[in-house]
């Protein structure tokens, strides 16, 4: 007879394996993703991110100091994961292919998740108002920038113009650029639509890139 048939057969079983930490996690952050977009930052509750996700009030501040430390984390990695798939998509293309390539990404993720964005920017209104949320905004924002200039220096150096492309400015310029772009998309969506979003960004990218070509050409000169 198996193991599980002894277990059963003595009328006992096997404990269920507990969830890993990493795995709590995810799921907490799964489950704030959706209870933050669907309430907003103010009127979320730890309480029902912890029924979403399984688990009780407690596992949320087992893995989070609070409530802003769990949006801050959250905010970090979904801006990182549109990053880094923005940067995987103009992996390999020319700087003029790649300027319109991440510039149809971004307008695409933003018109498909028009909500996340305007949480964002409530978010930094509260934390431009609390100390005690802004400190935790500012890190997950500087800690972005700094990864996002990473991805964008890293494109740079492939396309030969590393030595005059100023990753950090575009880096700062797109995150603001992004954030402005959402809430004139989502009180104007007819005017502001994906083409007009998409052509923003673009020119953004556009606009780095021609002036790298410039000063790389003058300072072969």
């Amino acid at each position: 007879m198996s193991a599980e048939g002894q277990a059963k057969w003595s009328g006992t079983q096997e404990p269920a394996s507990r969830p890993g930490r990493e795995n709590v996690r995810e799921r907490l952050l799964d489950a704030a993703a959706d209870e933050f977009t669907e309430r907003g930052f103010a009127a979320a509750k730890l309480q029902d991110i912890a029924r979403r996700a399984g688990f009780t009030k407690g596992a949320v501040y087992s893995n989070f100091e609070s409530k802003q430390a769990l949006f801050a984390e959250l905010l970090s990695k979904r801006s990182m994961e549109l990053a880094a798939r923005v940067i995987d998509d103009v992996s390999g293309l020319t700087p003029g292919d790649a300027a319109g390539r991440g510039g149809h990404a971004i307008a695409s993720w933003i018109v498909a998740e028009p909500r996340w964005p305007l949480l964002v920017t409530e978010f930094g209104i509260q934390a431009g108002r609390d100390e005690s949320i802004a400190a935790g905004y500012r890190r997950e924002r500087r800690n972005l920038r700094a990864e996002l200039e990473a991805l964008i220096a890293e494109r740079a150096t492939a396309w030969g113009v590393a030595d005059t492309f100023d990753a950090r400015r575009v880096a700062t310029s797109l995150l603001a650029l992004i954030s402005g772009l959402a809430v004139e998309h989502s009180v104007d969506p007819e005017v502001i639509d994906e083409t007009v979003i998409g052509d923003a960004v673009t020119e953004l990218f556009a606009g780095a890139l021609s002036r790298a070509r410039i000063d790389t050409s003058a300072a072969h000169d």
